[in-house]
Parts: structure tokens; C-alpha cells; sequence
């Protein structure tokens, strides 16, 4: 004990000094107490304090004073005893307890969270909107390099920074986010329109968008996966939960009683399967996964384009008096595409692409060519919660969702985030999360907004842009998009018009997906496929495709290469350029390959010579179906392509019939103008309704689907060629002992090639052509392989 003198007015008298309730203190520097207002004496003669020294906290007293220091780097809690003794011997004591960080805001205003840097430096502090972005407002402890604090925050989402100066710093502030945390927030000029490289560097000083703490309510422990393990082979999921020691857990479905926080659920059939794990009072868990033997890379995706694929119900067939014929409502629903399944699973189809569920904006609205429109393509939506009724019931697209499952068949929907329609409530309840109007197709200093400002430009003057500098609708619409997933049991989302939305949307979505779908940080190993949609090059495609963004993009590139190669005729060497361009730039994404979309002109048209326009002098035109064989025979040649390409290739709803449409709306013609599907289950069914060429297209495309399924060569990641002229290309894919060896000749006579296997690492023997059955033998190293005139040879070893 080491004595200090305060001094008190008055003389010796019989009671102990007295000492008021002492705070709490909070110590991140020197701190300053006042004796005389919490401690007195009856007589107010001179008191002696003493105080107890303590290895964290430097205490002294100077006159009426009590200053506290932190020794360099404490964190933690420590106490100081405070004894007073008067000229008479009388003593008395209180304890002061000292805490090492800044004092908390009342806990009545939020929840605690703590922040964590690593890092060397001379001071570090949190700034966000909590603190109006004050640097040193919220400063941070240093312990051995680790730099902490406690704050407490309201629910919500709140973004932030951390400030660090210090030595290395160049003196001034260096603002950096937070490389721990899941989800970000750009602000408006966060990187230059055209800007292809930008990435989330939280270095101390570089360029990057905010971190963001996302609060949750904190009166009852949050459930969490501590341990998440899916052996599917066995049919067994081992599950570890946080937050409570009873979990109520149901399997599919199913109540699962369980005995404490790790259990075992075992037997599952292959399939999908869904755990939900529940406790009183918190957020529940939801663990979908399959148990089937997959794989994405393998499998083939269609593009149902709901109003247009099949009419199963009469009920919803409901006009909103467009005057356009394409862009009424045709009434394509659920019904009619669950009736599709058997002839789709026959056709090889392994994802299914759903038109966007959300409601859309009823009436017609102005468009191309004169006409209005309506909202058929669900690209309108008006409500964030309500389906459409043109496409159906919920309970009927849960029904088509669950037969697609039990097919084993994966479903995907598209996801419209970049915009709502102007009859959407958010448009008048929450005008500023909108930006101002700009129309995309409006030029400025010579430049389309489309390029110029991509994130704000708005698509249509009654489509308002989401402005996603907002932190409000930026996790509203991501954490709506998780509802619609575990809502409707989907496998992924096809994200719409990405270049259109910052950075932000995609990166949080990816870090919901994985923590809410696919627990990746717990073990789980399920994917929540997204692929997105950027009309543009190589160069913004590949921006917003890595680990923490898409897991795929759809290859517009790839698709041009193709159109010049099988619609007009390009030198093959330019798509073989962008085949190996492919393979080596989006670093094993899972993209997707295509011939066509709903936003091109169909393959089949453009390929027979017909044009892509669809509005022509004023009028909108529609197309006919080819009735020669040449279209078709190129199509097959693209279609050998695109299956033989790593990522998942797509097949546009009829396309694999040879659809025909010019532009937009004309690329979008109802199915059953090809073909009656009323009694339709299989490619040969639909086969006999269609003219020759068309059903050999089906044929081809039903055997492509079906070989890739059982040759993962087809996806492997690498091409050799293995020739190459003008109108003739030949490559070679390997996955360990599978190969594939595909050859185009889009000459219009037939050839012969002979050329060694070793070189392209393929083995000798006899090798089967998928498309036809053919079957050839080498001569030692050497194959010779004939083709017919516009013939494509797809060849595996037998």
C-alpha cells in the first residue's frame, strides 16, 4: 500500500470517512477522478488515501485527484482498492473496478459487436454512420498485434471502416475495410464504369468498398453449425449446432428427435433432402442438400421460358391487353411445364431455368415497334412476396419443383435484382431507395448510358434502378432472394443484368448463399449454383466471377464466336482462339455455353438466312420454320460445341426443335406452335410431330446431353487440337482415362482426316462416334476418321 494525501477542511472526529457508490471506469488512456465529490469526513481533517497498485493499471493521487493509467497493451478487467483513513485512525475502503476499452452505449440501444484488426500500427479506430465516420471516435486495443473493441449497435445493417495511422502510413489516415467480414457496401464512384478490376483489398490504404456489420437481435443466442459433414454415398448427414443444447429438428419435413447438439441423421435415400433446426425464440437453420451422385459439370441446363414452354391450365389464361401478339400473355404456367418433365429428362436435361415467379405489373405497357407490352417475361416485378398468376398457384409450382426433384432434375430460377416496376410498393413507400431517372438507351457526349453509368441507368421509364449505395434495399433484396430459395426448395439463381448493379449485390449474395444454403464455413459442401447475366466481353464477364462473387457467367464471347462460325462463316482458328480463351480465363468457373437466349435472335433464323429484326417498318415480324436441311446441320455443329465445353451448356426452349424467331418478342414463340405436347414424354414423341430435320436436331442434342452425363471429358478444362483449317476443326478433351475427340467439317463436301492420337494424349483402339454409332479403329497411333458434308463427329473410346 503506498499512502497519498488528500487533504479536508474540519478536526478529528469519531467516524470513518465515507465513500459514495464509484462508476465503473473505462480506460483507454489516462483517466481522471475527482476524490472530493465520492469521498467525505465528519470533521474534514486531513485523510490519508491509500491505494493498491495493480500490473495493468498505473494509479496515483495528486491532491484531490486519482488519475489511472493503461500499461502499454492491457485489455481486460482489472480492480483498484481505494482505502481512507482520518487523523483519528478511522478507516474506510471501496474497490474501483477498471475495465481496459471504451465504455459501451446503454445496452437498451442495441447489441454488443465486437471488431478485430491485425496489424501493426500506432492507433487504429472503427468510423461507420454510428460514429458519423469520426476517426478516433471509436479507437481500438492493441494486444500482441490484435486490435479490438466492443461496440454496441441498433439492429441493422451498418457499414464501416477501420482507420489506422502510425509508422509505414506516410503520417495521414489510412482507411481499409475489414478483411474478416462477409458482406460489403460500395458507395456511389466506388470504381469507373468501365473498370474490370476491381476486388475487395482490404491493405491498409487501398481502394475498396465498405465492410458491413449486420446486427441481428440479441435477447436470445443465435443458432449456428459448428460442424456441418454430407456423406452422400452412405446417405448420412453428421450435424453439430451452437447456440442451444436441445434443437428441434425436422427431416424433411418430418420431426427428428435428437438428443443434444450433435446428432446423426442417417438412411436418406438419394435425393434432395432439407434439415431445419429450430430453438425457442431464435432464427432457425435450413440445411438443403442432395444425396445423388451430380454433377453440375456434367449436366445439361434448360431455359423454360414459363409462358411459352406449355398451357396446362386453362385458369390463369388472363389477358392484360397488350397490343403486341408476342408480348400478350400466351399462358404457359407450371402446370404445363411439370407436364414437360418425363419429355425434358428424356431430352437429358439435368437444371432447369425458370422465368422469374414473382408477380408482375399488370396492363401493357409501351415498347419496341409501337406496340405495348405486358409482363410475361417476369422481368416486372411488383411485389416482393406475391406469385404470378398468370404462371400459376404456389402450390402448383411447388409441385412442378418437387417432380423435377424426383427426377433428380436441379431447378434454378432468374432473380431480378436490378430493378422494380413503377407499381411496385417499395417505388412510393421507399422512394429513396431508387436512383434518379437516366434511360440506358439515352446517349450522353456520344456515349449509351448501357456503358456509360451501367448501375444506375434505368432499363424503362417505368422500371425504376435500385439504388444499391443505399445499405436498405442492398441486403432487403439479398435476403429476399435467400427467402425465394428456401421458399421454393430452388438450386441456384441466373442472375439478371449484373453489370447493372454494383459489386456489392453479387458479393453479398454469394456470402448468404454460403452461409445460410450452403455452410461452407461448418463443412458443408453443397452447391447453390449462380450464373449470371453480363451482355458484354471477356473482360467485365470475368470481373464479377471468383470466390466471393458468381460461381459462373454465361459466355457471351463464346456465343459470338459460334454465331460466326455456324451462322455466317468465320476461319474456325477464331473459335478456336475463344475456346482457349474460355478455358484459361474464368479460372474454373462453372459458366455456361450457349447457341441462344431470349434476348437474341433464334440460331435457326439467323442461320437460314432470315435476318434478326423483328420490328421492320414499323410492324413486328414473325418467323417461319426452315424447311431445308442446311440451318439445321449448322445448328448441330454448334451444338457440338457447346456440349463439349467445361461449364454447363444451355439449351433455349426449342431451340433443340430448331425454333425459329427473329428479335425480341419474336424470339420468344410459344413451343406448341412446333409441336402438340399434350401427350408429349419423350424426344421421339415430340420427334413424330416435327419435320425431319428438326426431329434430328432433337436426336442430336438428346445424345450430346446424354453422353456428357457419362464422360466427364466432355467438361474437362483444357482442349488439344487436333486440326484446324479454314472450315475444319478438330480438339481433343481429357479427364484422366476419359477422352473425348470432337470434329466439325462445315465444308459443304465431305472429308476424310488422318491424323496421329498420341500427340493430343488419346489413346489407340476403337473409338464411337455418340452422335451416330459409328465406331472406328486406329492403325497404331493413327486415326482416320471420314465426315459428311456439315457433319460434326463427337468420338469417345469404346
Amino acid at each position: 500500500m503506498s499512502p497519498f494525501l488528500l487533504v479536508l477542511s474540519g478536526c478529528c472526529g469519531g467516524e470513518a470517512p465515507v465513500w459514495s457508490p464509484l462508476d465503473d471506469v473505462y480506460l483507454l488512456d489516462t483517466v481522471s477522478i475527482d476524490l472530493s465529490e465520492v469521498l467525505s469526513d465528519d470533521r474534514g481533517e486531513p485523510v490519508i488515501v491509500a491505494l493498491e497498485e495493480t500490473d495493468d493499471v498505473l494509479a496515483q493521487v495528486d491532491g484531490a485527484t486519482l488519475s489511472l493509467t493503461p500499461q502499454p497493451g492491457w485489455r481486460g478487467t482489472t480492480t483498484v482498492t481505494l482505502v481512507a483513513t482520518d487523523p483519528c485512525g478511522n478507516e474506510s475502503s471501496t474497490v474501483l473496478t477498471v475495465i481496459g476499452g471504451e465504455e459501451p452505449v446503454d445496452p437498451g440501444e442495441g447489441c454488443p459487436v465486437p471488431f478485430e484488426w491485425s496489424g501493426s500500427a500506432a492507433s487504429v479506430s472503427v468510423a461507420g454512420p454510428f460514429n458519423d465516420w469520426t476517426p478516433g471516435a471509436s479507437p481500438m486495443v492493441e494486444v500482441d498485434g490484435l486490435w479490438s473493441t466492443e461496440l454496441v449497435l441498433p439492429v441493422g445493417d451498418h457499414p464501416y471502416k477501420f482507420v489506422i495511422s502510425g509508422a509505414g502510413f506516410g503520417g495521414d489516415d489510412q482507411w481499409t475495410c475489414d478483411p474478416a467480414s462477409e458482406w460489403v457496401h460500395c458507395e456511389q464512384g466506388y470504381k469507373a464504369p468501365g473498370d474490370v478490376n476491381w476486388s475487395q483489398d482490404c491493405s491498409p490504404g487501398a481502394e475498396s468498398c465498405n465492410s458491413v456489420v449486420r446486427v441481428a437481435p440479441c435477447e436470445v443466442p443465435p443458432l449456428a453449425l459448428s460442424s456441418l459433414d454430407i456423406d452422400r454415398g452412405a446417405g448420412r448427414v453428421d450435424v453439430v449446432v451452437s447456440g442451444t443444447s436441445a434443437p428441434a429438428v425436422t427431416v424433411d419435413g418430418v420431426d427428428f428427435p435428437v438428443d443434444g447438439a450433435a446428432f446423426t441423421v442417417g438412411g436418406l435415400a438419394p435425393g434432395r433432402h432439407e434439415i431445419a433446426i429450430g430453438a425457442p425464440g431464435a432464427e432457425s437453420l435450413l440445411i438443403p442438400f442432395w444425396t445423388d451422385d451430380f454433377v453440375w459439370e456434367q449436366a445439361t441446363l434448360y431455359f423454360a421460358f414459363v409462358d411459352r414452354v406449355k398451357d396446362g391450365s386453362a385458369a390463369n389464361n388472363t389477358s392484360e391487353g397488350a397490343t403486341a401478339e408476342l408480348g400478350r400473355y400466351q399462358g404457359g404456367d407450371f402446370v404445363g411445364l411439370r407436364q414437360m418433365l418425363p419429355y425434358l429428362d428424356d431430352l437429358g436435361v439435368g437444371v432447369l431455368w425458370i422465368s422469374n415467379v414473382q408477380d408482375n405489373a399488370e396492363g401493357a405497357w409501351s415498347g419496341d415497334c409501337g406496340e405495348t407490352y405486358s409482363g410475361y417475361h417476369a422481368y416486372w416485378p411488383d411485389d416482393p412476396d406475391a406469385i404470378e398468376e398468370h404462371f400459376g398457384t404456389e402450390a402448383e409450382l411447388s409441385e412442378l419443383v418437387d417432380a423435377a426433384h424426383a427426377l433428380g432434375i436441379r431447378v434454378i430460377m432468374d432473380w431480378v435484382g436490378n430493378h422494380d416496376h413503377e407499381t411496385h410498393p417499395w417505388v412510393t413507400e421507399h422512394p429513396d431507395w431508387f436512383n434518379e431517372p437516366a434511360n440506358c438507351l439515352d446517349y450522353v457526349d456520344g456515349q449509351i448510358n448501357f456503358d456509360r453509368i451501367p448501375e444506375t441507368c434505368w432499363f424503362a421509364p417505368y422500371l425504376p434502378d435500385i439504388d444499391y449505395t443505399n445499405p436498405e434495399p442492398l441486403f432487403r433484396m439479398v435476403d429476399d432472394g435467400i427467402g425465394w430459395a428456401t421458399r421454393l426448395k430452388l438450386d441456384g439463381f441466373r442472375v439478371d443484368a449484373v453489370k447493372h448493379m454494383p459489386h456489392s449485390v453479387v458479393y453479398n449474395l454469394n456470402s448468404a448463399v454460403e452461409s445460410r444454403l450452403e455452410h461452407r464455413a461448418a463443412g458443408g459442401d453443397e452447391r447453390f449454383w449462380t450464373i449470371g447475366e453480363t451482355f458484354d466481353g471477356a473482360d467485365q464477364i470475368a470481373a464479377y466471377v471468383d470466390d466471393r462473387q458468381l460461381d459462373g457467367q454465361f459466355d457471351f464471347p463464346m456465343y459470338w464466336a459460334l454465331r460466326g462460325a455456324f451462322v455466317g462463316n468465320d476461319d474456325l482458328v477464331g473459335l478456336w482462339n475463344t475456346i482457349n480463351d474460355s478455358d484459361s480465363r474464368y479460372g474454373g468457373a462453372l459458366m455456361s455455353v450457349f447457341l441462344g437466349n431470349h434476348d437474341v435472335a433464334r440460331f435457326i433464323t439467323e442461320a437460314a438466312g432470315q435476318g434478326s429484326n423483328s420490328c421492320d417498318n414499323g410492324s413486328l415480324r414473325i418467323a417461319g420454320v426452315p424447311d431445308w436441311a442446311e440451318p439445321y446441320e449448322r445448328m448441330m455443329l454448334g451444338f457440338s460445341v457447346v456440349f463439349t465445353q467445361p461449364g454447363v451448356p444451355l439449351v433455349y426452349y426449342g431451340d433443340e426443335l430448331g425454333m425459329p424467331g427473329f428479335g425480341d418478342p419474336d424470339n420468344r414463340q410459344p413451343l406448341w406452335w412446333l409441336a402438340d405436347l399434350d401427350s408429349v414424354s419423350s424426344v421421339d414423341e415430340i420427334a413424330a410431330e416435327v419435320g425431319a430435320d428438326q426431329a434430328r436436331l432433337a436426336r442430336h442434342i438428346r445424345s450430346l446431353a446424354q453422353a456428357r452425363r457419362e464422360h466427364p471429358a466432355f467438361a474437362a478444362p483444357t482442349a488439344t487440337e487436333w486440326w484446324r483449317e479454314f472450315s475444319v476443326l478438330a480438339y481433343a478433351r481429357s479427364a484422366g482415362d476419359d477422352h473425348v475427340l470432337v470434329i466439325l467439317n462445315r465444308e459443304g463436301q465431305d472429308r476424310t482426316l488422318s491424323n496421329g492420337l498420341a500427340f493430343a494424349g488419346l489413346p489407340e483402339g476403337t473409338w464411337l462416334d455418340v452422335l451416330t454409332g459409328d465406331s472406328f479403329t486406329s492403325a497404331g497411333d493413327n486415326l482416320t476418321i471420314p465426315l459428311g458434308a456439315r457433319q460434326s463427329r463427337v468420338l469417345v473410346p469404346q
